[in-house]
């Protein structure tokens, strides 16, 4: 019974430090259509160890439009929370969805936190739609 039990432990620690989530925000304003200053991205769950961040964004509408992204580099390791300032960016590529009037886009962006080895300490990623009536109800929503 003893060595069932450790061994269950065992087995359940394995996975959960297998790899973490990382916690994505970010907010849309209506300064952000069709312009290439990136939205400022609050991460969170940052693993120790961590040097690098790739951030990509994609549009679940129209997987044709490369929107780019970046990647964010401290060889001295990044905080477990940090702000990932708007612009910061290189090579993204703002939302200029054509119905951005009615429905617009939705647009996620993918979070990954990587090693000085390149290997994947963890991953997440957050979405949210692109139109000017959602901006408008989010910044009514968020100002109450």
């Amino acid at each position: 019974m003893k060595w069932f039990i450790s061994t269950l432990l065992a087995c359940l620690a394995g996975s959960v430090s297998a790899q973490a989530n990382l916690q994505v925000d970010f907010r849309w304003l209506m300064s952000n259509h069709c312009n290439n200053t990136s939205p400022a991205l609050k991460l969170k769950n940052i693993p120790p160890g961590t040097t690098s961040l790739h951030i990509l964004m994609i549009d679940l509408d129209d997987n044709k439009h490369d929107h780019g992204g970046g990647e964010l580099v401290k060889p001295e390791g990044f905080p477990t929370e940090f702000l990932v300032i708007a612009g910061s960016l290189d090579k993204y590529k703002g939302p200029c969805p054509e119905n951005f009037t009615t429905l617009g886009h939705e647009y996620q962006f993918n979070v990954s936190a990587l090693n000085s080895d390149n290997k994947t300490l963890a991953s997440g990623s957050a979405k949210a739609p692109f139109s000017a009536k959602f901006v408008i109800l989010q910044g009514v929503i968020g100002n109450q």
